[in-house]
């Protein structure tokens, strides 16, 4: 049987058939014409459902230690973090985390940049969304949709009368249908996508603050990808403003985040120069939360509006559109005093793409084997003719925008003969197993290479022709790295 919302025609298995279109659904009062056309979409649509989607998810709550500033830095002034948020920054946290199928055993990839937040859970308008959900906390909780259609089974909700998705005890899985419809995608003079908020509401306001939070967008009819994605949007970033509660109130245990980081410990808001990006910005929290996220060195389209000012109150949910034209790393942040001071500032970054092609290809590497002496780096030459020696640069990733230079030689040298296309392997001295183990990934790059007929090679722009190896093989490729640390002192 067709899952049956209010109002709305059958769902099978999220294709709508045409046929199915009960007559109580039609106008009362009908021209000739107008059932004419009417008869002609049903024909069309005989034995043929219109386009429609069901997306199905994978999401469970699980309990976890999180970190605000994982790499115990001001990332934005190149100090530490400052007092009182330095005693602690690590607490026990629970979040949504997404699975590639009902066996719960793999993870599903998600952005840096998503931080706390859950996975995005995408539909276009006439879709219907499925998500089975496993609660492996040790709290009840459940997940309740903004924007979307559902009936009172699949509210999510925990109020009398109390339907079944409500409370979802630990251990328990529940499977939550909701539907897209008209009233939850964009409206007039909106950009093509919306998002709206997903939270337990359980025990809403703990919850919340336990970091069960994630975002719903809605693409209208039409311009949206296969995945979801809107149409002509090239990037996309969700940032949620809020200030998380530790301690009741003790300023040690409020930490003024943007998607859970705090003093530009939020990574990877990078986009290459010309893209038009779609911010989702979000509010979340109590009275405090009175937030006010800036961009500095551009400008967004929000509502008709040019501005580089958003506000946001609590459970709000704003989109505003970008061209990333102007390279190099700028500021985002809250742009209330008190939060600033706080840390609710981060980072992004607008790279131009490599205008030539690198000459040489990092084929491996090998800094993380503790029973080694020796780190060992393979580089291919790409060029159509001989190097006659090389100087490459090294820097160090303590976490995935932590980067300073290495503990000790930052430069790696090799005076034999590299010849076309083939291959050497340099070596270096190995770091103690104490340092080594601090390090998240090795940032290489050429700094000199003199070919044998006399020509040089030298960089043209910053960072160019880099090549990042991670301690973790599946971490994501950066498009651009993140600038080194230099330690300042204001005296």
């Amino acid at each position: 049987m067709p899952t049956v919302l209010p109002g709305r025609p059958p769902l099978q298995d999220g294709r709508l058939s045409c046929a199915e279109i009960p007559i109580s659904w039609l106008p009362k009062k009908m021209s000739l014409l107008g059932a004419a056309l009417l008869g002609l979409c049903c024909l069309l649509c005989l034995g043929v459902t219109c386009a429609a989607t069901t997306r199905h998810y994978y999401i469970a709550a699980e309990d976890v230690m999180w970190d605000f500033a994982p790499s115990g830095q001001d990332l934005l002034h190149g100090v530490p973090i400052p007092q009182p948020w330095s005693a602690k920054t690590s607490w026990a946290k629970t979040r949504y985390i997404e699975y590639t199928d009902s066996t719960f055993k793999v993870r599903k990839p998600q952005p840096e940049w998503l931080g706390i937040l859950g996975p995005i859970i995408r539909a276009e308008v006439g879709d219907s969304i499925v998500v089975e959900f496993l609660n492996r906390g040790r709290l009840p909780h459940s997940i309740h949709p903004h924007g979307l259609r559902y009936d009172k089974a699949n509210e999510g909700s925990y109020y009398l009368p109390i339907a079944a998705g409500a409370r979802i005890a630990p251990g328990g899985h529940f499977t939550y249908h909701w539907f897209a419809d008209a009233g939850s995608g964009p409206g007039p003079g909106d950009a093509s996508s919306v998002v709206w908020w997903y939270h337990s509401h359980t025990d809403e306001a703990y919850e919340m603050n336990a970091g069960l939070l994630g975002a719903i967008i809605v693409t209208a009819k039409g311009k949206a990808r296969p995945d979801g994605t809107p149409k002509g949007v090239d990037q996309e970033f969700v940032t949620m403003f809020m200030i998380f509660d530790e301690m009741r109130g003790n300023n040690a245990g409020q930490f003024h985040s943007i998607n859970g980081y705090v003093f530009g410990n939020l990574p990877g808001l990078i986009a290459k120069n010309g893209d038009h990006v779609r911010w989702y910005l979000m509010g979340m929290g109590n009275e405090k939360d009175l937030h006010t996220p800036h961009w500095h060195a551009k400008t967004v389209l929000s509502h008709n509006r040019h501005t580089d000012v958003i506000e946001l109150l609590p459970a709000s949910m704003v989109t505003a559109d970008m061209v990333a034209d102007n390279p190099g790393t700028w500021l985002f942040h809250c742009q209330v005093a008190d939060h600033m001071e706080a840390g609710m500032m981060a980072t992004y970054t607008i790279y131009e793409p490599p205008k030539r092609s690198c000459p040489l290809k990092f084929d491996s590497g090998d800094f993380w084997n503790a029973a080694a002496d020796t780190f060992s780096l393979a580089v291919e030459n790409q060029s159509n003719k001989s190097i006659k020696s090389m100087i490459l640069s090294a820097d160090n990733l303590l976490t995935s925008n932590f980067r300073r230079q290495p503990f000790s030689s930052t430069e790696w040298r090799d005076d034999r003969v590299l010849p076309s296309h083939q291959q050497h392997v340099l070596n270096q001295p190995a770091y103690l197993k104490s340092f080594r183990d601090k390090i998240v990934g090795w940032i290489l790059f050429p700094k000199i290479i003199t070919y044998s007929d006399g020509t040089v090679w030298t960089p043209q722009q910053a960072d160019e022709c880099f090549h990042v190896f991670w301690r973790d093989p599946d971490h994501p490729d950066l498009k651009a790295l993140p600038p080194r640390q230099i330690e300042t002192n204001e005296d």
